[in-house]
């Protein structure tokens, strides 16, 4: 009984300091919601990224840290297409135009080095 305990709290402790889970405020009943489900979308982001990789050893730190690592990038990549999107007008209107297109790959840079 008491191994799993320490499991649940080392998972709390990583969940506290590798997501930011130890800023959000615990004195009310809302900010306890709040941090409730906030530590269980830590877990199966840190569970699911624990099993995407190979071999699956479960240790919270090193989960967290491939979570963290796989999934901020694609995040803060969409809200930035998503907030240039939403600004192209203002853009157009001192005559500007945004144009985003993927690079070739980069054995085609490799390539032209020659």
């Amino acid at each position: 009984m008491g191994r799993k305990r320490w499991a649940i709290e080392g998972f709390f402790k990583t969940a506290k300091h590798q997501f930011g889970l130890h800023c959000f405020g615990q004195s009310t009943k809302l900010g306890v919601y709040r941090w409730l489900i906030l530590s269980l979308i830590a877990y199966l982001l840190a569970h699911w990224m624990d099993q995407w990789s190979l071999p699956p050893v479960l240790e919270w730190k090193s989960a967290s840290r491939l979570a963290l690592q796989t999934l901020l990038p694609s995040m803060v990549w969409s809200q930035l297409l998503k907030q240039i999107r939403m600004s192209t007008h203002i853009a157009a209107q001192y005559g500007f135009e945004i144009v985003l297109k993927s690079l070739p790959d980069p054995a085609y840079w490799e390539r032209c080095k020659i």
